[in-house]
């Protein structure tokens, strides 16, 4: 083989490989993930603390207790909800102090209970 013919296959090589990497990472950002997406299990995890809020007798708990409380639940033991800890918790607990336009958790559960 002369050099130039070397070159050439070299050119062919590194051209159909450059077409495969970017297909293959094409198709590797353009695949959606397995599972629920982030906003439907937020949306979930929402509800699920609006609803346990509901049914609570006791309105003095700290974030602490509640989250054990609400770790606790069958629901939770999904794989989707693996990833539910304490920061979550409070980041939803935020907004829903938002959404009712309170300040504390004491005043959040007064509130769901109230609307129902």
């Amino acid at each position: 083989m002369t050099k130039d013919e070397i070159q050439f296959w070299m050119l062919i090589a590194f051209a159909v490989t450059f077409i495969l990497s970017s297909y293959k990472i094409y198709i590797m950002f353009n695949t959606p993930p397995e599972g629920i997406d982030t906003q439907t299990q937020h949306n979930q995890l929402e509800d699920i603390i609006i609803n346990f809020l509901k049914d609570l007798d006791d309105i003095n708990l700290d974030t602490n207790a509640l989250f054990k409380l609400i770790n606790s639940l069958d629901t939770l033991e999904d794989e989707s909800y693996k990833n539910f800890n304490l920061n979550r918790l409070n980041q939803l607990l935020n907004q829903l102090y938002i959404t009712y336009k309170v300040d504390s958790l004491n005043e959040l559960i007064k509130r769901i209970k109230d609307a129902n």
